[in-house]
């Protein structure tokens, strides 16, 4: 069994971040992003992983060979302009000829799936397409599905308005796919299987839903992001994560819903909840930190107070008393001196969406 995954997104609304890595590499629980993916398929006993890819795939590639999983064999199918999600799958296509189904997955969902299962179910009930699904209070964000009582999928609908959708079940962005859908993908061409294969294909052929009942986060965003790590922590207990070498003063209040990375400093009365601190990170005395995300060997002054999903790009240094809203985005190795707060494209004031 091959998997595809979908990797060639740019991570615009995890910038800063995302500036200095693909979002892919970024941490999470003690591996990456992409890291977990890949071993959550070798769980499920997939070894041959294709990686549909168009920025920063040199970067990707260094990191996934840095951490190699010597049971998985990569490849790269790496798109000349964006392509769509189905247009991805079509140009990855060389690396599929030799088999009869296959699994896609976006590259920025964490989850939990039994994939074994979800093939099973597949071959089953001789579906062309099965699509993973997950119940959500507001699908207005999603892929949303109206489906029988025996599974098939009649409908599909991308982004209804709110309170206009057939059913709270979502794509959860993991599919099963018979090696024949790829004939209906033109070549060349940005496709999305979303808003152009799926609706078309469900008038047409058996469609059918496996719904997902574990942990399932789209970490698109600085609150889902954050959210990823509370729901792999929560597995394994509730308190933070902190990583080799890191050194926290004994008087700092660290909560359970914190990662802290490896050879990070912490000082005298720091608070920090709801965060990720990654490695070589440099938190002074009396800081706050809460709904917020430090990057790679920031440096952050005393006394400070960062919330509301503000995020420090890698490097950047805050000196006390440098002046930081609610919210912020710091641009990577950009230093904010006392009494400073810099201008509107360097700190952004955003929803967390």
């Amino acid at each position: 069994m091959k998997a595809l995954i979908l990797a060639g997104g740019f991570g615009t609304r995890l910038r800063s971040l995302t500036c200095t890595r693909p979002k892919q590499l970024l941490p999470l629980a003690e591996s990456t992003l992409i890291g977990y993916i890949i071993s959550q398929l070798t769980k499920s006993g997939i070894n041959e992983v294709i990686l549909a890819t168009g920025y920063n795939t040199e970067q990707l590639r260094s990191g996934l060979e840095n951490s190699a999983n010597s049971e998985v064999t990569l490849h790269f199918s790496v798109e000349p302009q964006p392509l769509g999600t189905a247009g991805a799958i079509k140009h990855a296509e060389p690396y599929l000829q030799d088999v009869e189904r296959f699994l896609v997955l976006n590259g920025d969902i964490v989850s939990d799936m039994a994939y074994n299962h979800m093939l099973q179910y597949h071959q089953e009930h001789q579906a062309v397409a099965t699509i993973a699904l997950y119940r959500v209070e507001d699908p207005s964000r999603y892929g949303v599905v109206d489906i029988t009582t025996n599974g098939q999928i009649h409908q599909f609908v991308e982004k209804p308005p709110p309170r206009q959708a057939p059913s709270n079940l979502i794509n959860a962005g993991c599919y099963v796919l018979d090696s024949t859908i790829l004939e209906q993908i033109p070549p060349d061409q940005e496709v999305s299987i979303e808003y152009d294969v799926f609706p078309q294909l469900c008038q047409s052929a058996p469609v059918y839903g496996w719904e997902h009942h574990g942990i399932w986060v789209d970490t698109g965003t600085p609150a889902s992001f954050l959210e990823a790590h509370h729901a792999l922590r929560g597995k394994i207990g509730k308190t933070p994560q902190i990583g080799e070498d890191t050194k926290i003063a004994s008087s700092a209040q660290i909560a359970s819903d914190v990662t802290i990375g490896n050879h990070v400093t912490i000082g005298n009365n720091t608070k920090i909840s709801n965060a990720v601190i990654f490695d070589d990170a440099i938190i002074g005395a009396e800081v706050t930190i809460h709904q917020s995300i430090v990057g790679h060997g920031a440096i952050i002054g005393k006394a400070l107070t960062l919330d509301k999903y503000t995020i420090i790009g890698d490097g950047a240094i805050l000196d006390t008393g440098a002046v930081i809203p609610p919210g912020s985005v710091i641009c990577p190795h950009y230093r904010i001196k006392k009494g400073a707060c810099p201008p509107d494209c360097l700190v952004k004031n955003l929803k967390a969406l």
